[in-house]
C-alpha cells in the first residue's frame, strides 16, 4: 500500500500487557493541511497512526507498534487504555458531510491490510464515539457503517423489526456491547444511531432496542 510518511513526535509506547485489538475511526473536523499541523505539533499532544485525505492520500503518522494519542478518555469492554490496544485512523471531513468514494475506498484497503495483520474481529471497528459517548461524535452521522460492514470490516446491526422493550433494557444491551455504562442513554442512543440508524430522526423505539441487541449478540462477555 501507498503511504506518504509523515512522522509525529506524539507518541510513546504500548504498555506491556497489551496487544492492538481495536481500531477506532475518527474524522478530523478540519482540512488536510490543518489536520497534520495539529497532529504533529507536540503542543497539542494528539496523533494517530494514518490520516486518509479527501481525495484517498493516506499519510502514516506514527508507526504501528507505537502508542498513539488518539482515544483520550475513553472505555471499551472495561478497558480504559484504549490508545494501547488499538489503531488510530483519521479520516479528513468536518463532520457534517459525506465521505468521498475515494477516501472510503483507501480506508477499506487500509482496514483489509490492518485487520488480516493483527487478526482485528471487524466488531472490535469502532468509531472515536463508540469509546467516549459523552465526548465524541466522530466518525458521526454521514460516515458509511453499512459500507464497511459489506466489506466484513465493521458491524452495521439493522434491526429488521422492532421489540417491546425500555430505556432500561436498551442500556443493559448496551453495556453488554460494551460501551461504558456511565454514559447517559441519550449518549449511547445518539452514537448509536450514527452506525446503526444514521437517517433516522424520530422518538426512541423498539427498532432501537432490535438493533442494540443484536450489536450486544455479536460480543461474547465471556471472551
Amino acid at each position: 500500500m501507498e503511504l506518504i510518511k509523515y512522522p509525529s513526535p506524539n507518541y510513546g509506547l504500548r504498555r506491556d500487557d497489551t496487544e492492538i485489538d481495536f481500531i477506532i475511526l475518527h474524522y478530523t473536523a478540519m482540512s488536510t493541511e490543518n489536520s497534520l499541523d495539529r497532529l504533529c505539533d507536540p503542543a497539542h499532544e494528539v496523533s494517530c497512526h494514518y490520516l486518509i485525505d479527501q481525495a484517498g492520500l493516506c499519510y502514516q503518522l506514527v508507526n504501528e507498534n507505537k502508542r498513539a494519542w488518539h482515544a483520550g478518555k475513553s472505555y471499551w469492554r472495561g478497558y480504559r487504555d484504549l490508545n494501547s490496544r488499538s489503531l488510530g485512523i483519521e479520516l479528513v471531513n468536518l463532520g457534517n458531510e459525506i465521505y468521498p468514494k475515494a477516501q472510503m475506498k483507501r480506508l477499506i484497503s487500509l482496514l483489509k491490510h490492518l485487520t488480516k495483520s493483527y487478526e482485528i474481529s471487524p466488531k472490535n471497528v469502532l468509531g472515536h464515539s463508540d469509546i467516549a459517548p459523552s465526548r465524541k461524535s466522530d466518525p458521526g452521522e454521514c460516515f458509511n457503517w453499512k459500507e464497511l460492514s459489506n466489506s466484513g470490516l465493521a458491524l452495521f446491526p439493522e434491526a429488521s423489526s422492532p421489540m417491546n422493550c425500555d430505556k432500561t433494557f436498551f442500556l443493559a444491551h448496551a453495556e453488554r456491547a460494551g460501551f461504558n455504562p456511565e454514559a447517559s442513554f441519550e449518549e449511547i442512543l445518539k452514537t448509536f444511531r450514527n452506525r446503526s440508524r444514521p437517517n433516522f430522526r424520530g422518538p426512541f423505539d423498539g427498532y432501537d432496542c432490535a438493533s442494540m441487541q443484536k450489536f450486544a449478540d455479536a460480543f461474547d462477555v465471556d471472551e
